[in-house]
C-alpha cells in the first residue's frame, strides 16, 4: 500500500462527501486507502460514508476523542508507505498523488510535505506554511502584532513570509490540515500526534518531532488544495484564543528548558490577555453596530416627543430631570432588547421585525411604566407617540445608512445571488431543480458549457468564463463536478478571483458546498431536513418565549393556588426554566441524536393524555416535526394546554 489517507470528521458531512469524492479521483493508479475516523457525529456522517464510499474504512467513535487521539486511532490500522494526515474540509485535485508521491520518492530526507493552500474563493491560505514558535513569534501571534505587519519576515515568521509562495523550501511548519508523512519516520519520532494536544497545535509538534530527527518539512506549491475553515477563516473568539494559546503552552512545556518555558509561558499570558481584550472590544463594537445607532435616535425621539407633549399639548411643567434620567434609559433598553429578540439584528434584515419589535417593546415599555411609582409615571402618550414614529424613524435611518454604506446587512429581498451553474445541460437541469427545493437559493443566470465549443442552451464556455461572469454581473458560480476536473476548477477560481463566490455540486448528492467569504467558514445549499430549532433566531425566539412565559406564571401565582393541585411544582419550574437550565418545551425521550441540541423540556411537543404513551417512532416523528417547524406560540400552546401535568 503506497498512501494510508486519515480523515478526521466531526459534524462536516457535506465537506466529507466532497473530500471523499476528490480522494478517490485523485487516486489514479496508486494503491491508496482511506480511512475515517468519525468523533461522535449527529449529522449521518457515518451512514453516507457506508452508503456512498463503501471502500472506506470507518472508525465510529462513540464519543468526541479530539483531533490527536483520533488521528492516531487511523495511524494503528494503516498500512500504507506514506500517511496522509487530511481535514475532511479540504479538497484535492486529480494530480495530487501523482506529485507528491514523486518527490518523497525522489527526495528521501523529506519526512513530511505540504501542499499550497487556498480558501474557498481560491485565496492562498499563509497557514500553509509557518515556523516554530521561538519567543518573539509566539509573542508576535498571541497578541496578533504579525497582522500588522503581514509582509515582515521578523514580526510575521509564524506564517514564514521569508519563503515565497510558489516557492518548493523546507519550512519549519506544516498545517495539519494536509500532511504526507513517511510512516517509517512516524515509527522512528515515537508515533504521530501527541495526544496531549485535544485540538491546535499538534501539527507544529509532529514538525518539530520531525525536523529533530533528521528530516524536512517541505512546502511544496506544485499542488494546491482547498482548505475551507483555515486558519484566516477561524473566528477569532475568546474561546479559540484560549484553546490555541493553551496548547502553545503544552508544546513549550514539552519542547523547552523549564527556565525558558516559564518565561515564555508568561509571554503567552500576556498575549491571551491582549488578544481577549481586543477580543471582547471588537465583539462590543460588532454586537452594537446596529444597535448603538438605534438607541441614539430612540432617545432622542423620546426626548423630542417628551418636550412636545409637555409644552405643545398639555401645557404642563417640565418633567424632572431626575424622573428623565429614571426612567428613559429604561425605556430604552426595553425597545432594544425587543428588537433583539424579535430578531431585528438578524440577516436577512426585514423592516416587519423592526415594526414587531418595536410594537411588542411599546406593549412592554408600557407595561413597565405601569409599575413605577406615581412621580415616576407623568403620561403613557410619550411611550405610545415615541413607539409609533420611532419605528418609522428607525426603519428610515437603517435605510438610509445601507445606502450610504454605513450600515451592512442584507436586506430580506437582496438575499438571493445571481449564479450561473457549470456543467452539462443534464447536470444544469438536476441542479436548477434541487435549487428551488434549498432555502434562499441564488438566481440562475443560465449555464456555462464545460468544453470549448458553444451549444444555444449555454451562456459562454468555460474558458470565457471570467468575461462573462464580469459582462451579466454574476455573483456565484456553481461547478458540477461530473464533466469537469477538480483541477480545472482550481484555475477557473483563481483566475476569476476572489470577487465571485463558488460552490461544488456532486451529481446525486442534496447539497451545495462552499465558502462564500474568507472569513467564513463553509457555505452550504442543502435540501436535507432544515430544523428551525438551529437557527440562532429560532432558538433566541425559543428563550424569550421560555422567559416570558415563567415570568407571566409566577405573577399569576393566586390563580395557581386555586387552579391547580401542582402549583407549587409549576412554580418550582418557571424558576428553573427562568435560570436557563430547563426549557419549558423539549424533546420527548428518544434515541434520535440528529436534532438540533436545545435544554432538557419540562415538557415534550405533545399534549399529554394521561392513560396513553405514544410509540417510540411517534415519539421520534414529534420531535423531528418540533425541530422543523418550531414556532414560539406553538410553545405557548403546549405549555398552557398542559400546566396540570407538570411535575
Amino acid at each position: 500500500m503506497q498512501v494510508s489517507v486519515i480523515i478526521v470528521n466531526y459534524n462536516v458531512k457535506y465537506f466529507l462527501e466532497v473530500c471523499l469524492h476528490s480522494i478517490y479521483r485523485a487516486i489514479n493508479s496508486h494503491a491508496v486507502e482511506v480511512i475515517v475516523v468519525d468523533n461522535n457525529s449527529a449529522d449521518s456522517s457515518c451512514e453516507m460514508v457506508k452508503s456512498k464510499f463503501p471502500g472506506v474504512k470507518l472508525i465510529a467513535n462513540t464519543a468526541n476523542a479530539g483531533f490527536s487521539k483520533a488521528n492516531n486511532q487511523g495511524v494503528a490500522i494503516a498500512t500504507g508507505k506514506y500517511i496522509l494526515f487530511l481535514n475532511p474540509d479540504t479538497v484535492m485535485p486529480e494530480d495530487f498523488f501523482d506529485k507528491t508521491i514523486a518527490y518523497m520518492e525522489s527526495h528521501p530526507k523529506a519526512g513530511a510535505l505540504g501542499p499550497r493552500l487556498i480558501d474557498g474563493k481560491g485565496i492562498f491560505a499563509p497557514d500553509a506554511k509557518k515556523g516554530f514558535p521561538t519567543l518573539p513569534v509566539a509573542l508576535f501571534k498571541t497578541t496578533g502584532i504579525n497582522k500588522l505587519f503581514p509582509r515582515s519576515a521578523y514580526f510575521n515568521r509564524y506564517y514564514a513570509v521569508h519563503i515565497k509562495e510558489h516557492e518548493v523550501a523546507e519550512v519549519e511548519v506544516l498545517s495539519g490540515c494536509c500532511m504526507l508523512v513517511r510512516k517509517d519516520v512516524i515509527d522512528k519520532i515515537g508515533g504521530a500526534f501527541d495526544e496531549d494536544y485535544f485540538m491546535y497545535c499538534e501539527d507544529v509538534d509532529l514538525s518539530y518531532r520531525i525536523n529533530k530527527a533528521g528530516y524536512q518539512n517541505i512546502y511544496y506549491p506544485e499542488v494546491n488544495l482547498i482548505h475551507y475553515k483555515g486558519e484566516s477563516t477561524r473566528k477569532m473568539t475568546l474561546t479559540y484564543i484560549r484553546i490555541f494559546n493553551e496548547a502553545l503552552i503544552t508544546f513549550v512545556k514539552k519542547h523547552y528548558s523549564q527556565k525558558d518555558a516559564q518565561l515564555f509561558i508568561f509571554i503567552i499570558k500576556i498575549g491571551i490577555a491582549v488578544r481577549a481584550l481586543l477580543g471582547i472590544f471588537k465583539a462590543t463594537l460588532k454586537a452594537l453596530h446596529m444597535p448603538l445607532p438605534d438607541a441614539v435616535l430612540l432617545l432622542a425621539t423620546l426626548m423630542v416627543v417628551k418636550d412636545f407633549w409637555v409644552n405643545q399639548v398639555i401645557g404642563a411643567l417640565p418633567i424632572p430631570a431626575a424622573s428623565v434620567y429614571a426612567t428613559f434609559p429604561a425605556y430604552i433598553l426595553i425597545w432594544i432588547l425587543s428588537l433583539f429578540f424579535n430578531n431585528a439584528y438578524d440577516n436577512p434584515y426585514s423592516a416587519l421585525k423592526v415594526v414587531r419589535g418595536m410594537a411588542i417593546g411599546t406593549i412592554a415599555t408600557l407595561a413597565y411604566y405601569g409599575l413605577l411609582p406615581a412621580e415616576l409615571r407623568y403620561s403613557r402618550a410619550i411611550i405610545l407617540l415615541t413607539g409609533i414614529s420611532g419605528t418609522a424613524l428607525l426603519i428610515a435611518m437603517h435605510e438610509i445608512l445601507y445606502r450610504l454604506g454605513i450600515l451592512k446587512y442584507i436586506p430580506y429581498n437582496k438575499l438571493p445571488k445571481k449564479a450561473v451553474i457549470v456543467g452539462s445541460q443534464e447536470d444544469y437541469a438536476v441542479a436548477a431543480n434541487l435549487l428551488e427545493k434549498v432555502p434562499y437559493p441564488p438566481e440562475l443566470a443560465g449555464r456555462i458549457e464545460t468544453g470549448n465549443t458553444n451549444t444555444h442552451s449555454a451562456l459562454d464556455t468555460l474558458p470565457n468564463l471570467r468575461k462573462i461572469l464580469f459582462m451579466a454581473g454574476i455573483e456565484e458560480v456553481i461547478f458540477c463536478m461530473r464533466d469537469i476536473s477538480y483541477a480545472t476548477m482550481f484555475r477557473q477560481m483563481e483566475a476569476c478571483g476572489a470577487g465571485y463566490e463558488y460552490k461544488i455540486h456532486l451529481i446525486g448528492s442534496g447539497s451545495f458546498v462552499g465558502s462564500n467569504s474568507s472569513h467564513t467558514s463553509g457555505d452550504i445549499y442543502s435540501i436535507d431536513k432544515r430544523y428551525k430549532l438551529a437557527e440562532q433566531d429560532k432558538l433566541r425566539s425559543k428563550r424569550m418565549i421560555d422567559i416570558i412565559m415563567a415570568l407571566v406564571l409566577l405573577l399569576a401565582t393566586p390563580l395557581l393556588l386555586i387552579k391547580y393541585r401542582n402549583f407549587y411544582k409549576i412554580i418550582a419550574k418557571s424558576f428553573i426554566v427562568l435560570a436557563g437550565i430547563s426549557t419549558w418545551i423539549g424533546y420527548a425521550p428518544h434515541t434520535e441524536t440528529a436534532l438540533p441540541k436545545i435544554k432538557k423540556g419540562v415538557l415534550f411537543p405533545y399534549n399529554i393524555l394521561p392513560d396513553y404513551s405514544p410509540e417510540p417512532e411517534v415519539v421520534g416523528q414529534l420531535n423531528m416535526a418540533y425541530a422543523q417547524h418550531y414556532s414560539p406560540l406553538q410553545d405557548i400552546k403546549l405549555l398552557l394546554n398542559n400546566l396540570k401535568y407538570i411535575a
